[in-house]
Formats: structure tokens, sequence, C-alpha cells
């Protein structure tokens, strides 16, 4: 077996658009459609919110009914 010396594997990539790239996918989004999303993600909370709250009032509800038997 004959060895000689390691070979050097090179992995040369050139990555001189790397931060074009990078600024496009900050833009891949419309503005419009972020705002959509933000003010949907705004009205799912409050919608919890109330969701929450009524299942509070309804248990509190069942306690007083049980109470009143």
């Amino acid at each position: 077996r004959d060895e000689g010396p390691p070979r050097e594997i090179q992995d040369v990539r050139d990555n001189s658009k790397d931060g074009e790239y990078w600024e496009a996918m900050t833009r891949i989004i419309p503005p419009r459609k972020l705002k959509l999303w933000d003010a949907l993600g705004a009205a799912l909370l409050e919608y919890h919110k109330v969701l929450t709250r009524r299942s509070e009032l309804f248990s509190e509800a069942t306690a007083l009914q049980r109470q009143n038997s």
C-alpha cells in the first residue's frame, strides 16, 4: 500500500451574492400581507380572550346551578 500525503479537498464557493440573496429574503412577503397577518393575529388573540372568559362564566353558571339544586 502506497500512502502519500493526505489530499486536501477545497470546497470553494462563490459567496459574493449571499448578502444580496438574504436581503431579498427580507422582502419575500409583501408589506400589505404582513399587515394583514398582524391584524389577524391580534383579532385571534382577542377572540381567544372572549372564549376563555365565556368558558369561565360557563363554569361559574354550572357551579351556581349545582348549588341551587
